[in-house]
């Protein structure tokens, strides 16, 4: 007896005990569901090793950084100010002070400004919150507002059509359910507005919004699309199988699969995310592919007729094949732990370990519920083993055109794959549909960018920020920010202080400069700081020790890229014309435009591992180097078509994209392991070339099409996700499985048929 011969049987003789100690495991793995979390900062995305992240860190803990929402509010056109427009804007602005937490509130209305009278300087709100607004102090506010560098393409658009209420949040650590008090209150608010006001447009985004959000695309991917992805894979097993008992117990095992998948989760404290979430229904579409190559293989050999116990010869013939599809595909996934963005990493332990526990499941309780009930045939979905065979001889005669076809397309593949780009960005990374992210899209338009770049500065040591030659060389840099592309404002002490200059110089345009003395812009800085009212300081951009200061620069960027350049080019400027202040450009925004290409470049490394796991794997399995090799050239194949494809079309690529291909690897080598191990089965056997051809696409050519075509649906609805990772990682994958499935039917034969064709 073969090893595989003497496992099935012993999985036979001890059927009982193994499908009761599987149901323990299943029931302990469940206990673990409780203790699941669900994280949703957009914070999950970065390790700690992160080096724009840990700017990020720091600049948090330098300045008073906190939660913001970003509100964009706007009359009618042509009324922005009227007196009824800004009796309006001060009652929002005074609405927006009543939120819970709230820290400081940003408006028009409170923006301070200076101005002089005689020898007396003064800096007060530019619209006094107690006095009646009439005609001339509208016309004044708007003529201060106009003229601000500091107001406009921030809190007042470019045109004056549009006005921006910023709301700096503080949530406490020890009160998890801050955050919905929060947004439950914005909601309210919101919808005040609307109906007292229905003629203003009326936008809300920012930071605590898109984590918000982050969270409940989690819960909407695991309650929709893991459901939908199982009745669709389902249906199409009914339909093609034939057998309503089959398909449940097929679904016996994928559900033990996706409790296990869920119970990993909570026993090793990973949270689910955004981009976690969707792992049950990457394991329930993998594990899926295996019920079906098991049970129509017993069908195939109940056709036969020469078969005495088909059950038995199907998990003989497969126990190999699906054993080395489910390691080969838990390899993948497991080299997503070369990935830095932790969800990746996190999603590719949950859905290894969920394979393994699939495997099991199919022959322990797959095999024991088709020996009490076997099936005999098949549904009329499925193709025939004959049409299989007649396909299987026009693959053998157009064999060269094939073997010319796949690298011409592969060539033309990496045109499209130099096209590729990287593309970032939290708004982004959800669906239109969501209102966050239409509203982020009309506050972009019409008001400010959403994006932000900040720098850092320390001033030399036995100094503090208010040393002159240190000011001019930040404002040196700020001049230089202010003229880039994209750039809509720069905010920073300087423009403060050269401000204040003006003022005191009775508005003279050549007193807009840097204070001559430190002692000169300390007290300057100070006497404005007396000035502004209750939590209005500039702890935003000074330390407590006023010895570090922040420049902030607002983009209006359409792409990553644009982020990505304009950091590079200003840390390149400040090392070249200012080394003495030269420093890293820092922010979230930017940190998310850089992963993809660090974590592209850290995915070489598990992709050449994957490469070598899977290769020495296929050689064990396949007993041959030259077809372990060999097995590895349709399998490259897709996923460089693929990128290609996507290259040539969707052209970007984020965060999920750049996984693909590792994570792809292991599940395309899934069709080509069953071809192989039972065409190599048949030539050992003495078949040619062409009889073993036709008998390998008349047994399992029909299960890897119905396999391949699950595989598509099930990642196909995962693109349906509104979190843009998942949805590139869904649409991608089932490019690829396309591609490999094309790969496995023409390719690999054509392989096979030119480089055996002349051996018996």
């Amino acid at each position: 007896m073969t090893l595989a011969e003497k496992l099935t049987d012993a999985l036979f003789r001890h059927n009982r005990l193994a499908v009761l100690l599987f149901a323990a495991f299943i029931a302990f793995m469940a206990a673990g569901i409780p203790r699941l979390g669900l994280e949703s900062g957009s914070r999950a995305f970065f390790d700690e090793g992160n080096l724009e992240y840990i700017d990020v860190l720091n600049i948090e803990d330098t300045y008073t950084v906190s939660n913001t929402l970003l509100m964009m509010v706007a009359p009618p056109k042509g009324t922005a100010f009227t007196p009824e427009s800004l009796n309006v804007l001060r009652q929002m602005t005074e609405d927006a002070w009543q939120m819970p937490y709230v820290l400081r509130v940003d408006a028009a209305i409170n923006h301070m400004h200076s101005f002089s009278e005689g020898e007396d300087i003064f800096v007060e709100p530019m619209l006094d919150e107690f006095d009646d607004i009439t005609d001339d102090v509208a016309a004044r506010f708007r003529t201060l507002a106009m003229s601000s560098k500091s107001l406009r393409n921030t809190l007042l658009s470019e045109t004056g059509d549009a006005f921006g209420i910023v709301i700096r949040i503080v949530l406490p650590d020890d009160q998890p359910d801050a955050r919905n008090e929060v947004e439950m209150f914005l909601n309210q608010m919101r919808d005040t507005w609307e109906t007292s006001y229905p003629d203003w447009d009326i936008r809300a985004s920012g930071s605590l919004l898109g984590n918000s959000l982050l969270g409940k695309v989690a819960i909407e991917d695991i309650y929709h699309l893991v459901p939908l992805a199982l009745g669709a894979v389902l249906v199409l097993f009914v339909l093609a199988l034939g057998s309503f008992l089959a398909v449940g117990a097929a679904l016996a095992v994928l559900g033990s699969a996706t409790i296990a998948t869920f119970g990993f989760a909570g026993w090793t404290n990973v949270a689910l995310t955004a981009g976690t979430a969707i792992s049950p229904l990457a394991v329930m579409v993998l594990v899926s592919t295996s019920c079906v190559h098991l049970t129509l293989s017993t069908i195939r050999a109940a056709e036969s007729g020469v078969v005495k116990d088909p059950l038995s010869y199907a998990v003989t013939h497969n126990l190999a094949p699906i054993t080395v599809s489910h390691l080969t595909t838990a390899f993948g996934f497991l080299c997503l732990n070369f990935a830095p963005a932790p969800p990746l990493a996190n999603m590719g332990n949950i859905v290894a370990f969920g394979l393994l526990v699939g495997h099991v499941a199919v022959f322990v309780l797959l095999s024991a519920w088709l020996r009490k009930h076997p099936p005999t045939r098949a549904g009329r979905l499925m193709i025939s083993g004959e049409n299989m065979r007649r396909f299987a001889r026009s693959v053998s005669g157009n064999s060269r055109i094939w073997v010319i076809a796949f690298p011409l397309a592969g060539l033309l593949a990496v045109i499209g794959i130099f096209r590729i780009d990287y593309d970032d960005n939290v708004i982004r990374y959800f669906d239109e549909r969501y209102e966050f992210r239409q509203d982020a899209e009309q506050i972009q338009n019409r008001l400010t960018g959403l994006d932000v770049l900040q720098f850092p500065f320390a001033a030399p040591e036995g100094t503090s920020v208010f040393d002159p030659e240190f000011l001019r060389a930040i404002d040196r840099f700020a001049v230089w920010l202010e003229a880039q592309p994209n750039v809509v404002a720069v905010n920073g002490l300087t423009n403060i202080i050269k401000d204040l200059n003006q003022s005191m110089s009775g508005d003279d345009p050549d007193a807009y400069v840097i204070g001559a003395t430190q002692p000169a812009n300390a007290q300057l800085l100070m006497f404005y700081e007396l000035s502004l009212p209750v939590g209005m300081d500039l702890n935003v951009m000074m330390d407590v020790d006023r010895t570090q200061t922040l420049l902030t620069a607002t983009l209006r960027a359409a792409h990553s890229a644009e982020v990505r350049t304009l950091a590079a080019n200003a840390e390149s400027w400040l090392n070249n014309n200012e080394p003495l202040i030269a420093t890293r450009a820092s922010g979230l925004g930017l940190a998310f435009a850089r992963i993809s290409q660090r974590n592209n470049s850290q995915m070489l490394y598990g992709f050449v591992t994957i490469l070598g796991l899977v290769s020495l794997t296929l050689i064990v399995a396949l007993r041959s180097l030259r077809f372990g090799l060999l097995s590895l050239v349709p399998n490259l194949m897709p996923a460089l078509l693929a990128f290609g494809f996507w290259g040539l079309t969707v052209r970007d690529v984020n965060l999920g994209s750049t996984v693909v291909t590792t994570m792809t690897f292991g599940i395309v080598v899934d069709d080509t392991v069953h071809f192989l191990m039972h065409y190599l089965r048949c030539r050992r056997s003495k078949m040619d070339v062409q009889a073993a051809l036709e008998d390998t696409f008349t047994v399992v050519g029909s299960s890897i099409v119905l396999t391949s075509v699950a595989l598509i649906m099930g990642f196909g609805i995962m693109a349906a996700s509104g979190f843009s990772i998942n949805q590139h990682i869904g649409l991608l994958t089932a490019v690829v499985i396309m591609f490999a499935l094309l790969s496995d039917l023409l390719f690999l034969p054509a392989l096979l048929k030119t480089f055996q064709g002349r051996s018996s």
